[in-house]
């Protein structure tokens, strides 16, 4: 039986696929993007307009007749009702911040109106992802909603297919919208939990600890870049001069770490990668300057948070570059 389903999903993934395309930039709902079909409460309703309206035909009776017009009435109002809460509805999704492996990825999608009329009861879900709480907007106003989708591996994560849905007013009609939004997240390697010391230059382990009592020499002043440490900043300096100054020092070379692929020897790819990971992770939350040096890439000696950036990024996308591409 599933060997029989499975093409008939394929093919009606095709159709979704071409059906809805995926969109970069700000995706408008329009009428044939729109679905409208009566919830399990909706076919009781119906049926039981079928009864009155047989009743009053059996019996002749005015009144049912009023009755069984004025429920079809309402059930094709609340209809109508649904459709009109998605019409015109306005989807922006942008790049997710870079999570780890394991961990939850969190798309922004800002929700907008443009036939400026509040929307009532909406709910967003991406497939596999969680449900949103039920979300409402004010007339010509917009929103940002966070979906969440699970990160399992490392790499590019795309924002899988999009569906917007409304119960409302009545709960008799469920209208649904799907949005294929171009948007993506970097998801790092997950990090080894209490990784050993990395080995020092000579073969020795490092413990990561930095001695500071003497070993840096003063070399003079720059200014602030984003991602230096706080602590770098020379502030009495700084409240003399026109600009943020930082304190540089000369560090000696047996205080540059050096993070190689050959030190996680032993491992398989996926776990030399978290073990890196954690010995980044590890060097940077001690503020030394430390090298990655992996078989296709080495990463020059530095520091700060562009340096950790540089280097989940070079991990995340390691052995990737044919596969899975940047967006």
């Amino acid at each position: 039986m599933l060997k029989l389903l499975r093409p008939l999903q394929q093919r009606g993934q095709r159709w979704m696929n071409q059906r809805h395309p995926a969109v970069s930039g700000t995706l408008q709902l329009r009428q044939n993007r729109i679905y409208v079909l009566p919830s399990g409460f909706g076919l009781a309703y119906a049926a039981t307009c079928v009864l009155v309206l047989i009743g009053a035909i059996n019996y002749q009776l005015s009144l049912a007749y009023l009755f069984a017009f004025l429920m079809l009435g309402l059930g094709h109002s609340g209809l109508i009702q649904a459709f009109r809460n998605l019409l015109g509805l306005t989807l922006n999704a942008q790049p997710a911040p870079a999570v780890f492996a394991g961990d939850m990825a969190h798309f922004p999608v800002r929700l907008g109106d443009a036939r400026k009329f509040g929307r009532r009861n909406l709910q967003l879900r991406a497939v596999g992802g969680v449900p949103q709480q039920v979300i409402n907007i004010a007339a010509s106003t917009d929103i940002m909603v966070w979906l969440a989708v699970p990160a399992v591996q490392r790499g590019w994560l795309p924002l899988p297919r999009v569906t917007i849905e409304t119960r409302f007013p009545t709960g008799w009609c469920r209208a649904w919208s799907h949005a294929s939004l171009k948007a993506n997240c970097l998801v790092y390697p997950r990090p080894e939990n209490n990784p050993p010391p990395w080995p020092d230059a000579s073969g020795n382990e490092y413990a990561g600890r930095r001695q500071r009592s003497g070993d840096d020499d003063f070399a003079g002043l720059r200014q602030y870049q984003p991602g230096d440490a706080m602590r770098q900043v020379a502030w009495k300096q700084s409240a003399r001069l026109d600009w943020l100054a930082v304190r540089l020092h000369d560090t000696p070379r047996s205080s540059m770490q050096h993070l190689r692929w050959d030190d996680a020897a032993g491992l398989n790819v996926e776990a030399r990668l978290s073990r890196l990971t954690a010995w980044v992770l590890k060097a940077d939350a001690a503020g030394l300057p430390y090298t990655l040096m992996l078989p296709d890439q080495v990463i020059a000696t530095a520091a700060g948070a562009s340096q950790r950036e540089q280097c989940l990024h070079a991990l995340a996308l390691f052995g990737l570059a044919q596969s899975q591409g940047s967006p």
